[in-house]
């Protein structure tokens, strides 16, 4: 059987700037659910000052039952409940008095109207009925105070809830976490909130079996907030030998320091880890040390990657060997040619000395120039044999391209 505070009624959200409720200023809605909204619209503007939101509960056919303005955010020294509570507990509008004295009259007057005899026999149909009503209230007794017992569970419930959210938004998390335990939340929902407010530390304290939660939560975050949380929990010093390789190797990860993971692969405990590891293997070309690391956390996918990406710059190195080579003997072919012009206008001297040189040492000269032309041809020799050398060498690691698969 449904409660009265799980009846749908209709409320109007107006004079607000939250728009939360300006996208829905209408709703039909069961008290439970307006609770839970007040809560949410709470929670997301704490950080905000000067916003309220006027609310007025009707009636299915529209009759005003309650309004209320309530300015958030709400404080944790707010009575929150109390608060929002009026609008379950306040009733609709009885009808007029005029109303009443109408109807009585119209009772009497039927009354006066019936025989005796009906008379009798509505008195009698009264009795009997409130024999049978007396025997249904003895008989379903249980079954009332089963339904009293659980509203008033969903209302103490609901009491603790409000409290807990007034205050994690005041960010007394140490309060929260005494308040659960007083209420009897299980272990893993104190840790739960521990970590849902980045309260790594304290969300350990709370249960040191905590740690493979907590870790998970922490390689959700961005680089910069993972090395903040990970030298925390280093700090706090709460976690065994073998958990805290595990944050060493998180921060070996995040400082890119590739000796630490090659040193500690066997340490990896968890897929994610390995994963994130073997990205980054990839990543600085350590192909070698990838491959080990899947032997102890197979990954298809990543396998399948770190031996296309060995083969692509396998290839490349190939190829960029090709295109250095080419380089080379481009150079060397300059300095050949520049060689051969050089050649080239030491004979032009020795021509124009032999013709023109009419001095006493033009034998001198002479030999002189000859010298310059023999050392020029060495010269060209060597460069020559070192072209011949780097063009054999292109044609070789043109062919392990093309033989490359």
């Amino acid at each position: 059987m449904m409660n009265k505070s799980d009846k749908p009624f209709k409320y109007v959200f107006s004079e607000t700037s939250i728009e939360s409720f300006k996208k829905k200023p209408e709703d039909n809605l069961t008290f439970s659910a307006l609770v839970n909204l007040v809560q949410t619209i709470n929670y997301q503007i704490k950080y905000l000052n000067n916003e309220s939101v006027v609310i007025s509960k009707y009636t299915k056919d529209g009759k005003l039952i309650h309004t209320e303005k309530i300015e958030l955010p709400v404080s944790e020294h707010t009575d929150f409940e109390a608060l929002l509570v009026k609008f379950e507990q306040t009733k609709p509008p009885k009808p007029t008095k005029e109303n009443e004295v109408v109807s009585e009259g119209i009772n009497k007057k039927s009354k006066k109207d019936k025989p005796k005899f009906q008379q009798l026999s509505i008195q009698s149909v009264t009795m009997i009925g409130f024999t049978v009503l007396t025997v249904c209230v003895l008989g379903t007794g249980f079954t009332i105070n089963h339904s009293i017992n659980q509203a008033n569970k969903q209302q103490t419930k609901l009491s603790q809830e409000l409290l807990l959210s007034q205050l994690e938004t005041s960010e007394k998390y140490d309060k929260v976490a005494q308040k659960m335990k007083e209420f009897d939340y299980p272990k893993k929902d104190i840790v739960n909130m521990y970590l849902e407010n980045g309260q790594f530390v304290n969300a350990l304290k709370a249960d040191k079996k905590a740690i493979t939660n907590v870790l998970d939560k922490i390689d959700t975050m961005n680089n910069k907030e993972q090395q903040k949380a990970l030298n925390e929990l280093k700090k706090a010093n709460i976690t065994s030998k073998k958990e805290s390789i595990s944050l060493d190797l998180r921060l070996a990860l995040l400082n890119k320091d590739i000796d630490f993971l090659k040193k500690n692969i066997k340490s990896v405990d968890s897929q994610a880890l390995s994963d994130r590891i073997v990205k980054l293997f990839i990543d600085e070309k350590e192909y070698a040390s990838a491959n080990e690391q899947l032997k102890f956390f197979a990954n298809k996918a990543l396998d399948k990657q770190a031996k296309q990406a060995e083969h692509d710059d396998k290839k490349q190195a190939l190829t960029n060997r090709v295109n250095e080579l080419k380089k080379a003997i481009s150079d060397t072919q300059k300095q050949l040619d520049g060689k051969n012009t050089q050649l080239s206008d030491l004979h032009k001297q020795l021509d124009d000395l032999n013709k023109n040189d009419k001095s006493p040492d033009k034998g001198k000269h002479v030999d002189d120039k000859n010298k310059e032309i023999d050392n020029a041809n060495k010269d060209k020799n060597k460069i020559s044999d070192i072209l011949k050398d780097q063009q054999g060498k292109e044609k070789e690691a043109q062919k392990a391209v093309d033989d490359f698969k």
